[in-house]
């Protein structure tokens, strides 16, 4: 964590087996999700298992609704960093 880094307002909030943390940072937010780690490395093979299978559905030519094709932007734009 930077030590210029400023928490202006803080918030936490526990929803169910998660807990949900929100930092207004002074150029931006942070959230924080905690809950238990090996739940957590089961969601995401899920979840990129469901990416793997848009990108392939996107390939084969097949439209997508809106909101998938915009996951699928994010995701390749956040793989690219």
């Amino acid at each position: 964590m930077n030590d210029k880094e400023r928490v202006l307002k803080q918030a936490k909030q526990p929803l169910g087996p998660v807990e949900v943390k929100v930092e207004g940072l002074e150029d931006g937010y942070r959230l924080t999700f905690r809950a238990n780690p090996e739940r957590i490395r089961t969601d995401r093979r899920v979840a990129g298992s469901f990416i793997a299978f848009l990108s392939q559905v996107d390939r084969a030519g097949i439209r997508l609704p809106f909101f998938f094709r915009w996951l699928l932007r994010f995701w390749k734009r956040y793989n690219q960093k």
